[in-house]
């Protein structure tokens, strides 16, 4: 099955170049702008389509792989082509299902196909693009076929239900943007006690790293150490007393809460609940 990109930014770049390195065919791009069709043409050794219904005619997987906020208005331009009855219509949006794809008097067969990875360019992420995990729903005809397309280009696959969507694109940012947020109120707390902000990110780099990878090796309830998990109350105690700022103590708490559930499962014969309920209610 040929493959078509209505977009030419990070993600429609790292997908195209990375599956047509292993063994997917790409037809091309099209784009707002022809300069960035141009580029990931180039950069894909692929076409450059003029307009959006050329490049319709010439694959079989339409891929939106445009900004979230221009998916519906794409969507509602190229929704009455003909030339899509019985092709498979795909997005890449996160939060975004698959529900929209069935406003067309044509047969479509529609998905959301979205990659777990943090894409932050456009030519470089293919290298390290095997570790992302793709997730897909959508119509079910074509849905073990699409599955299969990217399972067999080495790529992760799974599968969620329609209406979970918006849940499923939480846990991802929870995983990863928010992620950044705590890092940065970590510096700052750091920077607070007299080091300079670049200096308390050197002095936090090694323990965030090798915490991360421990989490990705051994999985969160295996790397978990620290107060909560020795079940030290005094401590954590000491922690939000120590908080000036509301909202500080106010995560901290909330993290801590969530923290336990994780020592919980580590440590089966503590109670967390009774040790800490003074302190974390």
């Amino acid at each position: 099955m040929r493959i078509g990109f209505i977009g030419a930014g990070r993600v429609g770049c790292t997908m195209g170049k990375y599956l047509g390195l292993h063994g997917c065919s790409i037809s091309g791009y099209s784009s707002r702008t022809r300069r960035s069709a141009e580029e990931a043409a180039e950069f894909t050794d692929t076409q450059v389509f003029d307009n959006r219904f050329e490049l319709i005619d010439s694959c079989d997987i339409v891929m939106l792989t445009v900004s979230d906020r221009e998916i519906i208005p794409v969507w509602n331009e190229i929704k009455d082509y003909e030339g899509l009855t019985e092709k498979i219509v795909c997005h890449t949006s996160g939060a975004m299902s698959s529900e929209i794809f069935k406003d067309t008097p044509y047969q479509v067969y529609g998905y959301s196909v979205h990659p777990i990875y943090a894409v932050s360019d456009r030519f470089n992420v293919y290298r390290d693009f095997s570790n992302a995990f793709i997730t897909i729903e959508g119509s079910p005809e074509k849905l073990d076929s699409l599955l299969r397309l990217f399972t067999d280009a080495g790529l992760k696959t799974g599968r969620i239900s329609s209406n979970k969507k918006v849940q499923y694109h939480a846990s991802c940012v929870m995983a990863s943007n928010l992620v950044c947020g705590l890092y940065g109120a970590a510096v700052r707390l750091m920077s607070e006690c007299g080091m300079t902000e670049e200096d308390a990110e050197v002095a936090l780099k090694g323990l965030f790293r090798d915490n991360a990878l421990g989490i990705v090796e051994k999985g969160a309830v295996k790397q978990l150490t620290g107060p909560l998990e020795r079940g030290d109350a005094v401590t954590v105690r000491k922690h939000l007393d120590a908080f000036g700022d509301e909202e500080v103590k106010e995560m901290y708490t909330v993290l801590s809460r969530e923290t336990m559930k994780l020592a919980a499962k580590k440590n089966p014969q503590i109670d967390y609940d009774k040790i800490f309920e003074e302190v974390l209610r």
